[in-house]
């Protein structure tokens, strides 16, 4: 198991689309990122976004990034440090 930083991002399932679009460029810019969509829950699409464990935070990075496209419907906690594997 490997050490790592995570969020959690829950959308309203009507926002797939736009959301899909936004991690696809998310992974694009992040290569060791890892997306996992939990069961749906109350209408919203939930996931689990991991970054590897590193010294330049790649997940600092990230999350600046994206607070600017965060709609005031979304979600997204963390980061919050973890093992692959124990989730």
């Amino acid at each position: 198991m490997s050490r790592e930083y995570c969020f959690n991002l829950s959308v309203p399932v009507a926002d797939l689309d736009n959301v899909e679009e936004l991690l696809a460029q998310a992974r694009r810019n992040h290569p060791g990122m890892r997306v996992s969509r939990k069961p749906d829950r109350h209408g919203c699409a939930r996931y689990y976004l991991s970054f590897p464990f590193s010294e330049n935070r790649p997940d600092l990075v990230f999350q600046t990034w994206f607070q600017d496209c965060l709609r005031t419907e979304w979600e997204l906690f963390g980061p919050n440090p973890g093992r692959w594997g124990l989730i």
